[in-house]
C-alpha cells in the first residue's frame, strides 16, 4: 500500500504578502464585492509604493517648506510641522 505524501504548501506558488485592510472583507464574505475588489486594489498600490520608495533614493525638494506641494493649505501644514520639530 502506498503512502500518500504530505504536499508542503509553501513549496509551491508564489508567497503572497498580507495585504493590510482586508482583514474586514475575509471575516464577512458576504461583504460588497466591489468594496472588496477596491481594497484589494489600494492595498497593493500600497505595497507597490513603499517596495518603490525602498529601492529609490528620495529626493527633497529644494523650496522652504520641503514639500512637493502646489497647494496653500499643504505647504501650510508642511511648514507648520516643520515648526513643530524645531
Amino acid at each position: 500500500m502506498a503512502r500518500s505524501k504530505k504536499i508542503d504548501d509553501k513549496k509551491f506558488g508564489p508567497a503572497y504578502p498580507t495585504l493590510a485592510g482586508l482583514d474586514r472583507y475575509r471575516r464577512n464574505p458576504d461583504a460588497d464585492r466591489h468594496a472588496y475588489g477596491q481594497a484589494v486594489l489600494s492595498a497593493i498600490r500600497a505595497l507597490q509604493a513603499r517596495e518603490l520608495a525602498r529601492e529609490l533614493p528620495s529626493h527633497p525638494c529644494p523650496c522652504a517648506s520641503g514639500v512637493w506641494a502646489s497647494d496653500g493649505q499643504e505647504i501650510l501644514r508642511a511648514v507648520r510641522a516643520q515648526n513643530r520639530r524645531g
